[in-house]
């Protein structure tokens, strides 16, 4: 356990060796009742091609396409 200074600024330092675990820039602050959580997010640049989908560009482009057509009959 560390203990880290608020700055004049309202800024918090992590200390180095909380930020080479994380290796994170941005985090979720959560206030739970006299506590504050940070949750790191991931950079989204990072998760690029991470994630496979079956579909071409002009399948997705032509379903939502459609459901925008359904949408307006409706």
């Amino acid at each position: 356990m560390t203990v880290v200074k608020l700055g004049s600024r309202g800024r918090l330092t992590l200390p180095v060796e909380i930020r080479s675990k994380i290796k994170a820039t941005k985090f979720l602050v959560f206030l739970e009742e006299d506590s504050i959580r940070l949750i790191p997010l991931p950079d989204p640049l990072k998760l690029k091609g991470s994630v496979k989908i079956p579909w071409s560009i002009d399948e997705l482009e032509e379903a939502g396409e459609d459901f925008a057509l359904r949408r307006d009959e409706g």
